[in-house]
């Protein structure tokens, strides 16, 4: 199939190209059919063929105007040479008959031939079977053309829906690395809540662990104190129980420092409360008071010189070694 415009269609198939010049403009360049139609439509003498007509046939083109004296020649049967004048060109190469220079020319320019002559063979009308044929032919042309065009048609339909396709693909490849992207994204703002959320579970845990220490510590201080209240009560109701015209020439003390365990030693009533002073010395190295829990009073230089008897440290007593 070829790409041809209308008017070389027309051309090619023996139209003159003046006259397909007039039915293409005379039906509005509408097309292949409208302008054959015209052309069948409008016979006229100044018709004639493109392609011509090889010798010896009965050539191709339009009704021509003869003569009277042509018309008289062929009822004789018999045309003298001499009296004839040229009515066509004859291409020597191919020996097909064209109407005039303009036809003889183009077909020079197709076909390549250069050897042109004059004939006296008058082109004669198109019979009714040619302008069948003719119309066959211009049937033959444009289903031609519509299947290339479907075709072309088909083609490019074929083209956009590969472009679309592409497109398509393009856009999913896109949007499943964007939704990637976001799921990495979500994963890491998950993993990251998650440790956050380990972090401050085991923060809460610590400060658990924290408050059960802290409560036990302050349990055993407690418990402790109390012990010790009542180390006292005992020590201080076996004083007040014991007979007071008792004589005692010992005093028991037990001393208790700020840190480490208690000192306990056994001391004469008749001993002054320096005495004890000086023991403890021996024992803590920074200046200190001695006071007794229980009643609570603080010793101080005006007690030294006394006995531990007139102190009522006797037979036994807690003092505290006081850190001022």
């Amino acid at each position: 199939m070829s790409s041809k415009s209308d008017r070389d269609t027309l051309i090619d198939m023996g139209f003159p190209p003046d006259k397909v010049d007039r039915a293409l403009k005379a039906v509005k360049n509408a097309g292949l059919q409208p302008a054959m139609d015209w052309l069948f439509s409008h016979p006229g003498d100044s018709d004639e063929p493109e392609g011509g007509a090889t010798l010896g046939e009965k050539p191709i083109g339009e009704e021509i105007s003869e003569t009277s004296s042509s018309l008289k020649n062929t009822e004789e049967g018999e045309i003298r040479a001499e009296d004839q004048t040229a009515q066509s060109l004859v291409c020597e190469d191919c020996q097909k008959l064209f109407r005039d220079a303009s036809t003889a020319e183009r077909h020079a320019i197709k076909s390549g031939h250069v050897n042109f002559s004059e004939s006296t063979t008058v082109i004669k009308p198109l019979t009714e079977e040619e302008k069948a044929a003719k119309k066959e032919e211009l049937k033959r042309v444009l289903a031609e053309k519509r299947e290339m065009r479907l075709m072309q048609e088909k083609e490019e339909e074929k083209s956009r829906e590969k472009i679309r396709r592409k497109t398509g693909q393009e856009l999913s490849e896109v949007k499943a690395k964007l939704e990637e992207k976001e799921m990495q994204k979500a994963l890491i703002a998950k993993k990251k809540e998650k440790e956050e959320e380990r972090l401050a579970k085991a923060k809460i845990k610590a400060q658990i662990e924290a408050d059960k220490k802290e409560r036990a510590a302050k349990r055993e201080a407690a418990k402790q104190a109390t012990l010790q209240h009542q180390q006292e009560i005992a020590i201080a109701e076996a004083a007040a129980a014991a007979n007071v015209s008792k004589e005692y020439s010992e005093a028991r003390l037990q001393i208790r420092q700020p840190s480490g365990s208690p000192i306990t030693h056994t001391f004469q009533s008749t001993d002054t409360l320096q005495v004890v002073y000086d023991h403890v010395s021996q024992h803590v190295s920074e200046p200190f008071n001695l006071m007794t829990t229980f009643p609570r009073k603080m010793f101080g230089d005006s007690e030294m010189e006394k006995t531990l008897k007139e102190l009522d440290l006797v037979p036994s007593a807690v003092l505290v070694v006081s850190l001022p």
